[in-house]
Protein backbone atom coordinates (compact mmCIF):
# COMPACT_ATOMS: atom_id res chain seq x y z
CA UNK A 1 0.00 0.00 0.00
CA UNK A 2 2.98 2.17 0.50
CA UNK A 3 3.29 2.88 -3.33
CA UNK A 4 -0.46 3.58 -3.50
CA UNK A 5 0.02 6.11 -0.97
CA UNK A 6 3.03 7.49 -2.53
CA UNK A 7 1.15 7.78 -6.11
CA UNK A 8 -1.52 9.34 -4.42
CA UNK A 9 0.39 12.09 -2.47
CA UNK A 10 2.66 12.76 -5.85
CA UNK A 11 -0.43 13.07 -7.88
CA UNK A 12 -2.30 15.65 -5.19
CA UNK A 13 1.11 17.90 -5.92
CA UNK A 14 0.88 17.55 -9.70
CA UNK A 15 -2.91 18.62 -10.08
CA UNK A 16 -2.42 22.33 -9.25
CA UNK A 17 0.67 22.50 -11.89
CA UNK A 18 -1.97 21.28 -14.10
CA UNK A 19 -4.41 24.19 -14.04
CA UNK A 20 -3.84 27.48 -15.93
CA UNK A 21 -3.07 30.25 -13.16
CA UNK A 22 -5.20 33.19 -13.25
CA UNK A 23 -4.25 36.56 -14.91
CA UNK A 24 -2.36 39.13 -12.93
CA UNK A 25 -3.92 41.73 -11.55
CA UNK A 26 -2.52 45.31 -12.30
CA UNK A 27 -0.67 45.97 -9.74
CA UNK A 28 0.26 50.15 -10.53
CA UNK A 29 -3.04 51.31 -8.76
CA UNK A 30 -2.03 49.69 -5.60
CA UNK A 31 1.60 50.45 -6.03
CA UNK A 32 0.32 54.39 -6.57
CA UNK A 33 -1.81 54.10 -3.49
CA UNK A 34 0.78 52.90 -1.29
CA UNK A 35 3.08 55.70 -1.76
CA UNK A 36 0.29 57.78 -1.87
CA UNK A 37 -0.03 56.98 1.86
CA UNK A 38 3.31 56.62 3.42
CA UNK A 39 5.09 58.82 0.75
CA UNK A 40 8.14 56.20 0.74
CA UNK A 41 9.69 54.93 -1.99
CA UNK A 42 10.70 52.05 0.14
CA UNK A 43 7.17 50.14 -0.35
CA UNK A 44 8.36 47.02 1.78
CA UNK A 45 9.07 49.62 4.55
CA UNK A 46 5.23 51.43 3.90
CA UNK A 47 3.91 48.39 4.22
CA UNK A 48 5.38 47.58 7.33
CA UNK A 49 5.37 50.61 9.52
CA UNK A 50 1.92 51.47 7.89
CA UNK A 51 -0.57 49.15 6.73
CA UNK A 52 0.66 46.52 8.26
CA UNK A 53 1.69 47.97 11.72
CA UNK A 54 -0.18 45.93 13.86
CA UNK A 55 1.64 43.33 12.78
CA UNK A 56 4.90 44.72 13.56
CA UNK A 57 4.15 45.82 16.75
CA UNK A 58 3.18 42.46 17.48
CA UNK A 59 6.61 41.17 16.00
CA UNK A 60 8.16 43.53 18.38
CA UNK A 61 6.05 42.48 21.25
CA UNK A 62 7.26 38.59 20.48
CA UNK A 63 10.89 39.72 19.86
CA UNK A 64 10.83 41.66 23.97
CA UNK A 65 9.17 38.33 25.17
CA UNK A 66 11.62 35.97 24.14
CA UNK A 67 14.94 38.62 25.64
CA UNK A 68 12.94 38.39 28.49
CA UNK A 69 12.55 34.55 28.14
CA UNK A 70 16.29 34.22 27.81
CA UNK A 71 16.67 36.96 30.98
CA UNK A 72 14.62 34.62 32.85
CA UNK A 73 16.34 31.52 31.78
CA UNK A 74 20.05 31.99 33.10
CA UNK A 75 18.53 34.44 35.66
CA UNK A 76 19.52 31.75 38.49
CA UNK A 77 22.64 30.39 36.91
CA UNK A 78 26.29 31.40 38.08
CA UNK A 79 28.30 33.06 35.62
CA UNK A 80 31.38 31.51 33.98
CA UNK A 81 34.98 32.02 35.03
CA UNK A 82 36.36 32.62 31.53
CA UNK A 83 35.38 32.65 28.20
CA UNK A 84 36.52 30.82 25.24
CA UNK A 85 37.13 33.33 22.19
CA UNK A 86 38.98 32.76 18.88
CA UNK A 87 43.05 32.97 19.97
CA UNK A 88 44.49 33.30 16.47
CA UNK A 89 45.28 37.15 15.24
CA UNK A 90 44.18 36.52 11.12
CA UNK A 91 40.73 35.26 12.47
CA UNK A 92 40.39 38.19 15.46
CA UNK A 93 41.27 40.87 13.09
CA UNK A 94 38.32 39.21 10.09
CA UNK A 95 35.46 39.64 12.73
CA UNK A 96 36.88 42.83 14.13
CA UNK A 97 36.58 44.26 10.61
CA UNK A 98 33.63 42.03 9.65
CA UNK A 99 31.79 43.72 12.58
CA UNK A 100 32.97 47.25 11.92
CA UNK A 101 31.45 46.87 8.62
CA UNK A 102 28.24 45.26 9.94
CA UNK A 103 28.12 48.23 12.22
CA UNK A 104 27.90 50.59 9.33
CA UNK A 105 25.58 49.11 7.57
CA UNK A 106 23.39 48.81 10.43
CA UNK A 107 23.43 52.61 10.67
CA UNK A 108 22.82 53.05 6.63
CA UNK A 109 19.68 50.86 7.08
CA UNK A 110 18.04 52.11 10.06
CA UNK A 111 18.57 55.95 8.46
CA UNK A 112 18.06 55.00 5.12
CA UNK A 113 15.90 52.24 5.00
CA UNK A 114 12.26 53.73 4.24
CA UNK A 115 14.40 55.17 0.75
CA UNK A 116 16.10 52.14 -0.05
CA UNK A 117 16.11 48.59 0.13
CA UNK A 118 16.56 47.82 4.18
CA UNK A 119 14.53 48.79 7.23
CA UNK A 120 14.36 48.47 10.99
CA UNK A 121 14.59 44.68 11.32
CA UNK A 122 17.34 44.36 8.79
CA UNK A 123 19.12 46.93 10.58
CA UNK A 124 18.61 45.72 14.24
CA UNK A 125 19.86 41.86 12.65
CA UNK A 126 22.99 43.84 10.79
CA UNK A 127 23.86 45.25 14.67
CA UNK A 128 23.56 42.06 16.40
CA UNK A 129 25.86 40.67 14.32
CA UNK A 130 28.35 43.46 14.72
CA UNK A 131 28.79 42.56 18.27
CA UNK A 132 28.49 38.70 18.17
CA UNK A 133 31.36 39.55 16.07
CA UNK A 134 33.43 41.54 18.94
CA UNK A 135 32.27 39.01 21.79
CA UNK A 136 33.90 35.98 19.88
CA UNK A 137 36.74 37.76 18.84
CA UNK A 138 37.94 38.29 22.76
CA UNK A 139 35.88 41.92 23.41
CA UNK A 140 33.30 39.95 26.01
CA UNK A 141 34.36 41.76 29.15
CA UNK A 142 34.83 44.85 27.21
CA UNK A 143 31.27 44.53 25.94
CA UNK A 144 29.97 43.64 29.23
CA UNK A 145 31.20 46.84 30.91
CA UNK A 146 29.49 48.77 28.14
CA UNK A 147 26.32 47.45 28.69
CA UNK A 148 26.25 47.66 32.28
CA UNK A 149 27.68 51.32 32.11
CA UNK A 150 25.29 52.88 29.39
CA UNK A 151 22.51 50.84 30.81
CA UNK A 152 21.59 49.29 27.46
CA UNK A 153 18.83 47.39 28.93
CA UNK A 154 17.05 50.51 29.70
CA UNK A 155 17.32 52.01 26.40
CA UNK A 156 15.95 48.74 25.04
CA UNK A 157 12.96 48.94 27.40
CA UNK A 158 12.99 53.07 26.21
CA UNK A 159 12.72 52.18 22.36
CA UNK A 160 9.93 49.36 22.98
CA UNK A 161 7.73 52.02 24.45
CA UNK A 162 8.90 54.99 22.41
CA UNK A 163 7.80 52.71 19.26
CA UNK A 164 4.38 51.41 20.68
CA UNK A 165 3.63 55.24 21.65
CA UNK A 166 4.44 56.23 18.13
CA UNK A 167 2.59 53.01 16.87
CA UNK A 168 -0.67 54.13 19.12
CA UNK A 169 -0.41 57.88 17.17
CA UNK A 170 -0.35 56.22 13.69
CA UNK A 171 -3.03 53.65 13.70
CA UNK A 172 -5.29 56.69 15.37
CA UNK A 173 -4.65 58.92 12.89
CA UNK A 174 -1.93 61.54 14.43
CA UNK A 175 0.88 61.41 12.26
CA UNK A 176 2.92 63.97 11.69
CA UNK A 177 3.15 66.30 8.03
CA UNK A 178 4.19 63.49 5.63
CA UNK A 179 7.05 65.62 4.20
CA UNK A 180 9.00 65.47 0.91
CA UNK A 181 8.84 62.12 -0.65
CA UNK A 182 12.68 60.58 -1.08
CA UNK A 183 13.96 62.14 1.62
CA UNK A 184 15.67 61.18 4.79
CA UNK A 185 12.70 63.06 7.36
CA UNK A 186 9.88 62.67 4.61
CA UNK A 187 7.38 59.61 5.31
CA UNK A 188 5.95 60.83 8.43
CA UNK A 189 6.61 58.62 11.62
CA UNK A 190 7.90 55.78 9.23
CA UNK A 191 11.67 56.67 9.63
CA UNK A 192 11.48 57.12 13.62
CA UNK A 193 9.66 53.99 13.48
CA UNK A 194 13.18 52.27 11.80
CA UNK A 195 15.34 53.93 13.91
CA UNK A 196 13.40 52.57 17.44
CA UNK A 197 13.15 48.98 15.62
CA UNK A 198 16.85 49.04 15.23
CA UNK A 199 17.86 50.37 18.44
CA UNK A 200 14.90 47.76 19.88
CA UNK A 201 16.26 44.39 17.63
CA UNK A 202 20.03 45.28 18.26
CA UNK A 203 20.12 45.83 22.21
CA UNK A 204 18.20 43.00 22.67
CA UNK A 205 19.96 40.95 20.35
CA UNK A 206 22.82 41.92 22.33
CA UNK A 207 21.09 41.52 25.86
CA UNK A 208 21.04 37.23 24.73
CA UNK A 209 24.21 36.82 23.10
CA UNK A 210 25.31 39.00 26.03
CA UNK A 211 23.64 36.30 28.43
CA UNK A 212 24.78 33.43 26.78
CA UNK A 213 28.21 34.49 26.33
CA UNK A 214 28.97 34.93 30.20
CA UNK A 215 26.71 31.97 31.86
CA UNK A 216 27.52 29.61 29.14
CA UNK A 217 31.29 30.83 28.21
CA UNK A 218 30.77 30.94 24.25
CA UNK A 219 27.93 31.64 22.10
Amino acid sequence: MTWLYLVAATALCLCPLASALPPAADLVPLINTLVEQTNVPNLVSGVILYTRLYDTVTEVVVFTLASIGVRFLFAGEPAKPSVRALADAPSVVLCQLGGTIAALIGVELALRGHLSPGGGFAAGVAGGTAIGLALISGSAELSDRLYRRYRADLWEKGAVIAFVLLAALTLGGLPPPPGEFGSLAGGSWIPLLNVLVAIKVTLGSWAMVQLFVRHRGLL
